[in-house]
């Protein structure tokens, strides 16, 4: 008998902090609630895209903290603009005709204050051929203000995405998250919490030597299988459906540690079965529905994934094809990736004489926007994988000389519960869109500019 009823974008949320279909997060929860709890401390969270970092931040906040804003930070923005961003939600907390919170009260005098500094803040037009407003900070808004209103209030400041912004503007967040820091002694749940990419973490420090132990920095590591499995069985338990465990293993081995892999699967999955809310009684899902999941994530992915290829590859004419003699290196790798002298060992089956230092390089570069974001670096393991799992799809499909490579990397390392007939569909999709990749670069090659 279901009690309660969920919508299926509350149960699997792919864009979104999951909320209904949180999983804990045991190996981090300690660390993140010691540093919450602890005044005075300064928070960074780090780790790759889509492997849970705001869904659990959000949700231990929801734990410990009345409320909390969130700034969320682009490579465009100055720090001046990000407090102005996070002044601006503080509205809410000072507007008089809006009570947040019964347990929330702020002094009329820090009240006329915000309500002062809100009335100074207008505009000015800027120099630039192309008119546009913008906005200007009154002397009084400086970093300590900012903190006593984020204070009173009771709040905490989350800035999304801070590895964006510029280096310059980096050193003034460190000096921020000092003071913050100075006036826990006041105020003591008073923090800045940085989400930033894997390996990032450090960059406050470096601005900033005396913060190198007043900031938490926590590691979220990619999701293991216990961890994934999870998302799905909650998801089965509230939307009132199941899964075939060789389905689910499936799921589980093409999130690769992403839990934004599996969500959108999940999501996928339930769509084709029609399933958009909890069901009155329990339905089991074929494996149908997770070919159709699974077209349409490569389908969505398939702009994105020509795009990060032709960054990739794309080189000037040079003694070694860097990005090719990398990928195909991974593709023989597991799917949990290899480390640096592996993939060297399995070059040099190909070119004996290729160099340490220009694969050194070229991995480093492969994990950039400049060249795609095709991998990504796991600091536990060591070891470089392909950043998202349908990369690995199309590396295969591309790259890889042996018959029948696409089909056997199906079988062997994804979709392992789909029947012949489906594997050779997913095959052939795959191939299709390849081809455009092919196609680039032949183009590219005929006119010089790219080595593929």
């Amino acid at each position: 008998m279901i009690n309660e009823r969920y919508a299926l974008q509350e149960v699997f949320t792919p864009t979104q902090p999951a909320r209904a279909n949180f999983v804990e997060r045991k190996n981090v929860n300690e660390k993140l609630v010691k540093a919450l709890v602890t005044p005075g401390k300064q928070i960074v969270v780090y780790g790759h895209s889509g492997c849970g970092k705001t869904t659990l931040l959000v949700n231990k906040l929801h734990q410990f903290y009345e409320d909390h804003i969130v700034t969320r930070c682009t490579n465009t923005m100055s720090f001046e603009q990000i407090m102005l961003n996070g002044f601006d939600q503080l509205n809410p907390f000072y507007n008089i005709e809006q009570v947040k919170s019964n347990n929330t009260k702020i002094s009329s005098a820090i009240s006329s204050e915000y309500a002062l500094i809100k009335a100074q803040i207008g505009g000015e037009y800027s120099d630039s051929s192309e008119t546009k407003m913008q906005r200007i900070i009154p002397p009084q808004l400086t970093v300590q203000t900012l903190a006593r209103l984020l204070g009173e209030a009771k709040c905490c400041w989350v800035l999304e995405d801070f590895h964006k912004i510029a280096r310059s503007e980096k050193t003034k967040l460190a000096q921020s998250m000092k003071l913050f820091m100075d006036m826990s002694d006041i105020y003591a749940s008073l923090k800045i919490i940085a989400i930033g990419a894997v390996n990032t973490a450090r960059e406050v420090i470096e601005y900033d030597a005396e913060m190198r132990n007043r900031v938490a920095e926590i590691q979220v590591p990619l999701m293991n299988a216990v961890e994934l499995t999870e998302i799905v069985d909650k998801g089965q338990q509230l939307l009132n459906f199941s899964l075939r465990p060789s389905v689910k293993k499936s799921i589980v081995n093409y999130s690769n540690g992403l839990a934004a892999v599996c969500h959108q699967l999940c999501f996928n999955i339930c769509f084709a079965a029609g399933i958009t809310e909890t069901l009155p009684e329990r339905v089991m899902i074929s494996d149908k529905e997770l070919q159709q999941a699974l077209e349409a994530y490569i389908e969505e992915a398939s702009d994105t994934v020509k795009s990060a290829f032709d960054k990739a590859l794309r080189q000037r004419k040079r003694q070694y094809e860097n990005g090719k003699l990398i990928l195909q290196a991974l593709i023989k790798a597991d799917i949990s990736g290899a480390r640096h002298s592996e993939i060297l060992a399995e070059i040099r089956k190909k070119e004996p004489g290729y160099p340490p230092s220009n694969l050194t390089s070229y991995l480093h570069q492969l994990q950039t926007e400049k060249k795609g974001k095709l991998l990504r670096y796991d600091s536990a393991s060591g070891k470089y994988s392909f950043a998202d799992p349908i990369y690995r799809f199309f590396a295969t499909a591309v790259l890889a000389q042996e018959p029948g490579s696409v089909v056997s990397t199906l079988q062997d390392n994804f979709i392992i519960s789909l029947s012949d007939e489906m594997k050779k569909s997913l095959s052939e999709m795959i191939v299709k869109i390849s081809k455009d990749i092919v196609t680039t670069y032949i183009q590219s090659t005929t006119s010089g500019s790219t080595s593929f």
